[in-house]
């Protein structure tokens, strides 16, 4: 008899059975796949690694005024496995953090029996809570010829070597990561989006800059376009042919609901398991968080629900404010944002990076800092575009949970030169 149950072992699933395994519980953890779950095999890691791999190549390219360098090619084997590297160190640190902590971990697909048990490998397992951390795959489209594209995970162990084009049907935040990594390698690409703008949960006015500099890189980009078929190299839509050597397809994600729950004692919606605000289902003793339920897709977002369900459970307190929470987009600029975008009665400030020194110094001076204040002077949010917007989003999270002014934000000193010194310029601008 176990005090917890989890079902997946991604950041939602593993961070909660060492929580829980830190308050003295006995902790089953359920993985059907590899450790670390989407996140760190198939997802955030290695595309972040591949990102970060490609842009050195790109930067280099950039460079070649004083650079006295000919005919610079890249190994793209050692790149992916590098990224494999990076990865298994991870995912053994995880693997020993959970050894350590004495959680018993099982592979296998897991089903739920009843309130109280789990079958796994057709053994039964008990416990006195179970969460559910069951994470997301690929959508497949019901397009005629849709089994000619790689999805993103097949794409993170693609040899791009004699790649010289690619055709992404998607432009969300996987569909851009991906344009910005082929781009980095001089790969041709073409990004198909059914919607009026790229990455539509995110700033109007990102998402347009952001289309300006793929464009400038060389990247074709067909809005409001519908797919009508697909076949080896070619994608049809809207009535013109669009050819590549590789079609990835980055049209969303789907929970992985299909076989947990093999008698329906869940309530669910559209495939997501129904949760109210304290992450439990219809059944007091089942919980469920991350991709698997509506809301947020996001690593951080998963960790930080799971942990307040061990606490609730376990410690009677929640450790995270769930309100704000930043989302971040891995393109050649860095996109962040948290709170909300702006209306016609908010004070609306924003600041290209153009004459930031730091900016300057790093040829990185393409991007935007933009802030919304309420009318009364109180901060609402933020979007940020330059190098590292992931690294300094978080002080503007600080702001919203604190509920902090104008005038409380202006306190604050930054560093010169850095690009963080720009907040500084621009709540000076506000005041």
């Amino acid at each position: 008899m176990y005090d917890l149950i989890i079902v997946g072992a991604g950041p939602a699933g593993y961070e909660a059975a060492l929580k829980a395994a830190s308050l003295q519980k006995k902790v089953l953890l359920i993985e059907k796949d590899e450790i670390g779950g989407t996140c760190l095999n198939y997802g955030c890691v290695p595309t972040k690694s591949l990102l970060a791999q490609t842009a050195s190549f790109s930067e280099i390219l950039k460079n070649t005024s004083f650079l006295l360098c000919d005919n610079l090619s890249v190994d793209y084997l050692k790149i992916l496995e590098n990224k494999n590297k990076n990865v298994d160190r991870m995912k053994k640190g995880v693997e020993f953090l959970l050894k350590k902590n004495n959680v018993d971990i099982i592979r296998g697909e897991a089903s739920l029996e009843n309130n109280n048990s789990v079958k796994v490998n057709d053994q039964e397992f008990t416990g006195d809570n179970i969460l559910l951390a069951l994470g997301s795959k690929s959508v497949n489209l019901n397009i005629e010829g849709f089994d000619n594209c790689i999805d993103s995970k097949q794409f993170l162990q693609t040899d791009l070597t004699d790649i010289n084009k690619v055709v992404i049907i998607g432009g969300g935040v996987i569909g851009v990561e991906i344009a910005t990594i082929l781009t980095n390698l001089k790969i041709k690409v073409t990004i198909i989006e059914a919607q009026e703008r790229l990455i539509l949960n995110s700033d109007q006015g990102a998402s347009l800059r952001l289309k300006k500099i793929l464009n400038r890189s060389g990247v074709i980009i067909k809005l409001n376009t519908f797919i009508e078929r697909i076949e080896k190299g070619k994608v049809f839509a809207d009535g013109a042919i669009y050819e590549g050597d590789l079609i990835i397809s980055c049209v969303g994600r789907t929970p992985n609901t299909n076989s947990i729950d093999p008698l329906n004692i869940l309530e669910k919606e559209q495939g997501f398991i129904k949760v109210d605000s304290t992450f439990k289902t219809n059944i007091d003793n089942i919980y469920a968080v991350g991709d698997c339920i509506k809301g947020l897709q996001l690593a951080h977002y998963a960790k930080s629900c799971a942990l307040n369900v061990v606490n609730n459970l376990y410690s009677n307190q929640s450790l995270y404010n769930l309100k704000n929470i930043p989302q971040c987009i891995y393109t050649s600029d860095e996109i962040a944002f948290v709170g909300s975008f702006e209306n016609d009665n908010d004070l609306v400030v924003q600041r290209d990076f153009i004459a930031n020194p730091k900016a300057v110094i790093e040829n990185q001076n393409k991007g935007f800092l933009k802030l919304v204040f309420t009318r009364e002077g109180f901060f609402k949010g933020a979007t940020l575009m330059c190098p590292r917007a992931s690294d300094m989003i978080n002080i503007f999270v600080t702001a919203l949970n604190n509920k902090l002014s104008i005038q409380e934000m202006a306190k604050d000193v930054y560093p010169h030169p850095s690009f963080s010194e720009a907040i500084g310029d621009i709540i000076s601008q506000a005041i």
